[in-house]
């Protein structure tokens, strides 16, 4: 029944692109036996909260590949409409699709039970926890010690992947990489250059096959994708936006730099204000491995809080830090710093500064700083590692060549002498 009811759903979607509305809070794409149906499915899932059209083609097109070619894809499709007689039963065999996924997951609960009588109320009440989590549609979030340690016990003192790597080295050495559910916030006063050290991170990222979320509030599409090539082709960013033509090697240049561009369908660009719920809902179905948000303070609220901006952005903060753990993915938040540090000799800030949160501190696992060294030379550029739940804490100097939107790794820190504070 499972197959023939997926075949359903299916070939309802292709016959009426609307039906997803009708079974998108009823049905996960796990939940299909048929792999491919599910990715179908997905792939509708993923249009309807993203707001683009999904149609025929455009699932042949991106189901395309070695484990499923075109025509694979096209006999399956087919064979689903070819079965479906309307879609207005599309809710019922959505239905039907999901009470036959909690039958088998029941049936795994029971097979997995081992229930012995040292601690056998303990071991009901756990069943119990899971069957009524099933139940009710959602995951059972309680494990006992023994469970975690049976999990991962066989992961450490091997060879194992790290944390995903940013791609400048020192601060990778001293974050120890970036894990799942980890909010990772950078923080700065304008201009300093934290939205062009996530571009280079979001690009080193995207070299490495990971897929990206990147959420930007402040610009339009086409000043990123400035800000992109300028990165890629080591144009000048003034260069690019004021030319009228091409210098020597620049043609070259430029045009390498769209090509490698075009090839990223692993960025996902979102702009425009939004709320944590619909950075949540246009990103819980997109498969990402990392979201980056550019920045903290231009999130709105999904509740009003009478102008308590403080109570406003904590409740911001722990949101991202939910959606970071539900995901298991890390997140990567740019914030804002207030003035406090533009006071002192060295320009060097703290994580108290972050601005209009102390929440922030509590909720990131990474807070990293980054203020002009020199008001002389603005390519010295400190950067600290102020928190760091699972690693490290330390300072480093990077260099950033500001028309290029570039940073690099100046090596270890070194204190400024007394004499020049700013050298």
């Amino acid at each position: 029944m499972s197959y023939f009811a997926e075949q359903n759903v299916v070939g309802s979607l292709l016959m009426d692109g609307d039906a997803i509305e009708r079974v998108a809070a009823i049905l996960e794409p796990e939940m299909f036996t048929a792999e491919l149906l599910g990715l179908v499915y997905l792939e509708y899932l993923r249009g309807y909260e993203n707001g683009y059209t999904v149609n025929l083609v455009t699932v042949r097109e991106r189901l395309g590949g070695d484990k499923y070619p075109g025509s694979v894809v096209a006999e399956a499709l087919k064979e689903c409409v070819s079965v479906t007689v309307t879609s207005a039963q599309v809710k019922s065999y959505a239905e039907a699709v999901r009470d036959d996924y909690k039958a088998a997951q029941v049936g795994k609960l029971l097979a997995a039970t081992r229930v012995t009588a040292v601690g056998v109320n303990d071991q009901i009440g756990k069943l119990l926890t899971d069957l009524e989590a099933l139940r009710d549609d959602k995951a059972a979030k309680a494990k006992t010690l023994a469970q975690i340690v049976a999990e991962y016990q066989n992961s450490y003192f091997c060879e194992r992947p790290g944390g995903i790597k940013v791609g400048i080295p020192h601060l990778d050495d001293m974050i120890g990489g970036l894990e799942g559910g980890d909010v990772i916030v950078i923080g700065a006063r304008p201009a300093v250059g934290k939205s062009a050290l996530v571009t280079q991170i979001t690009t080193n990222l995207a070299e490495q096959g990971k897929k990206i979320g990147f959420y930007n509030l402040e610009m339009s599409d086409k000043q990123l994708y400035e800000r992109f090539v300028a990165s890629q082709s080591g144009l000048g960013l003034t260069r690019i936006r004021r030319a009228v033509k091409f210098l020597g090697d620049e043609e070259k240049r430029f045009k390498k730099a769209n090509d490698a561009l075009a090839g990223r369908s692993n960025i996902v660009i979102s702009t425009g204000a939004k709320t944590v719920s619909e950075i949540r809902a246009e990103s819980r179905h997109m498969g990402f491995d990392v979201i980056v948000i550019d920045y903290l303070q231009l999130i709105r609220s999904d509740t009003f809080y009478r102008g308590n901006r403080v109570a406003e952005v904590g409740a911001i903060s722990k949101a991202i830090k939910a959606l970071a753990m539900e995901l298991q993915i890390p997140i990567i938040l740019l914030s804002q710093l207030n003035r406090a540090s533009e006071g002192r000799e060295t320009r060097e800030p703290s994580m108290s500064e972050l601005r209009e949160s102390g929440d922030i501190e509590q909720d990131a696992s990474v807070i990293i700083l980054l203020w002009n060294m020199s008001e002389d030379d603005r390519s010295k550029k400190g950067c600290k590692i102020e928190k760091n739940r699972q690693g490290e804490t330390g300072k480093m100097e990077l260099r950033f060549d500001g028309d290029q939107m570039r940073f690099r790794d100046a090596g270890e820190w070194q204190e400024p002498a007394e004499e020049c504070p700013f050298t």
